[in-house]
């Protein structure tokens, strides 16, 4: 399922620090360690993270992410941008907390729970 950035902007009061070349997400994935996210098989997902560095930039590149969440409300250093501009990777920014975050991205994203085995 497809869900449109704009969605998730309006529904987080973010901000879109930049917008890159997709403008839709078909899912969410959050972490704060990047070498979690490089173990995932998803592509064209929506990464949440608290983290600011280039390094999550690099990771979304590699990874296939559509976007990424930056949350907590933090301060974004110039060079997390710029690295998203020069990779075309959409940048966002909440001041809502990661769980406070992923809880509201539920509503656009719902879960279902595994089969019970």
């Amino acid at each position: 399922m497809k869900v449109k950035i704009s969605d998730i902007v309006t529904l987080l009061n973010g901000k879109v620090l930049f917008g890159g070349e997709k403008d839709y997400v078909i899912g969410v994935l959050a972490s704060g360690l990047m070498s979690d996210v490089l173990t995932t098989d998803k592509e064209e997902f929506l990464l949440v993270t608290g983290l600011t560095t280039p390094q999550v930039v690099r990771t979304a590149d590699m990874v296939v992410a559509n976007a990424i969440l930056l949350t907590n409300g933090k301060q974004v250093p110039e060079d997390t941008i710029e690295l998203a501009r020069e990779l075309k990777i959409t940048l966002l920014w909440t001041p809502h907390y990661n769980f406070e975050a992923c809880v509201l991205l539920g509503k656009l994203f719902p879960v279902e729970p595994p089969d019970a085995r």
